[in-house]
């Protein structure tokens, strides 16, 4: 929506965020003729044309042969398309033995994925940080060779991460306890223009999901713009967007859905509770009650729920009881996300994902309750790409809402280099 001055809303403010919403449409049309840019913001012709001047001198917009070409005589209609080829966004998620990378222009087009080997010491965010340092100053020497600035940096953990301060509370698996991951790497790594970030997973995750959703309904009379996201694979997480937003809450870390207490009086949870999903229906319970703990001593979780699901599907017997009774505990937590969010649509990640046709989001027929809240339950559509993929992307789109900070920042760097 287009802004207007008001009431604590200077002339300056409401230009960057009409500039904003300019290259931001952009981006999300693809590419998109100046009038049809009129309609999409509410903007005045003339301010478009100002304002697409502005960025065009920034070089974060350019001018192409419209796909969509008027039919009639005369010249073929020029369109609008992000630019910004030399202005780079990365991304770097890590997991217990492995590294994922991202680099992406303002536009979103790939220019660095690849991944590596990481180790993780338990108990030692020092030596992550050191490797992870180590990968990120190889992708910016890559990037420096073809001339493009890397302006922004975000790190996906796996773990909860509080805001303000992005301090990681507790990384079971990694052995970790109040770390500043950001500090940690702010040490080790040259500053940006605009900053480093660290982020949870399961949000860039569920983030990735809700972007693709998103996408694919931008045609339809009612957009997606709310989405409950649980993936299962080293634990069980998940995250929430509502208004097409991460619900974040004040500290940063809501929507943990696997310390959702189930069982009141059930088995103490590492987080310091009873009772919570993971306790009953956690990959590693699962893989347990399936007869595959030896397995996993021997090959590693990712490889056991991958076997999990093979036997399940060839009907061995413990295989089916182990994941029709986690199933079952998803559902219960399913259902009162539902309830409590009321998402357009409900989607599953990790092994979850190939069981998403047996998750219902309602215990009950809605057709029947038609006043029970209930949504449709989809598999994860993205890889193992899912949390950088989605990290970057947030980062991308905040750039591309706040482009005079992103010029800002970049002369402001030009300035301190002469």
């Amino acid at each position: 929506m287009r802004a207007s001055p008001g009431e604590g809303r200077s002339v300056a403010d409401v230009r960057s965020h009409n500039v904003g919403l300019v290259l931001t449409r952009v981006d999300r049309a693809g590419a998109i003729a100046r009038t049809g840019l009129a309609a999409a913001t509410g903007l005045a012709p003339g301010a478009i044309t100002l304002l697409v001047g502005e960025l065009m001198d920034a070089g974060m917009l350019r001018e192409i042969d419209d796909p969509v070409r008027e039919s009639g005589p005369g010249r073929p209609r020029r369109a609008l398309a992000v630019a910004g080829e030399r202005i780079g966004v990365v991304g770097v998620r890590f997991v217990l033995d492995e590294v994922f990378v991202s680099a992406v222009d303002l536009a979103g087009r790939d220019l660095v994925r690849e991944r590596a080997a990481l180790h993780t010491p338990p108990g030692d965010p020092e030596a992550v940080a050191d490797q992870l340092a180590a990968v990120v100053a190889r992708v910016r020497r890559v990037l420096d060779e073809a001339g493009v600035t890397p302006v922004r940096l975000v790190v996906v953990a796996p773990a909860p991460v509080l805001q303000p301060g992005e301090i990681i509370p507790v990384a079971i698996d990694l052995g970790w306890r109040d770390v500043d991951l950001a500090a940690l790497l702010r040490e080790r790594i040259p500053p940006l223009p605009l900053g480093l970030r660290v982020m949870n997973d399961a949000n860039a995750a569920a983030y990735a999901e809700f972007a693709e959703l998103e996408a694919a309904s931008s045609g339809e009379k009612t957009p997606v713009t709310d989405v409950v996201y649980l993936k299962s694979d080293t634990g069980i997480g998940g995250g929430a967007v509502s208004g097409g937003q991460l619900l974040t809450g004040v500290n940063g870390v809501a929507f943990e859905p696997g310390h959702v207490i189930v069982l009141p009086d059930g088995v103490p949870c590492p987080c310091g509770r009873r009772g919570c999903l993971v306790t009953v229906a956690g990959p590693d319970v699962v893989v347990e009650r399936a007869g595959l703990g030896a397995f996993r001593s021997a090959h590693g979780l990712p490889a056991a729920l991958a076997e999990l699901v093979r036997r399940e599907r060839a009907g061995d017997v413990a295989a089916v009881a182990a994941v029709s009774d986690a199933l079952r505990w998803i559902e219960i937590v399913l259902a009162n996300c539902v309830a409590i969010l009321q998402p357009q649509v409900v989607v599953v990640g990790g092994y979850l994902s190939g069981y998403a046709d047996r998750l219902r989001s309602t215990p009950v027929d809605p057709d029947a309750a038609p006043g029970i809240p209930s949504a449709p339950v989809r598999g994860a559509v993205h890889g193992d790409d899912a949390e950088v993929d989605g990290a970057v992307l947030r980062e991308r789109r905040d750039l591309l809402s706040h482009p005079w900070r992103v010029r800002d920042a970049l002369r402001e760097g030009e300035a301190a280099s002469i």
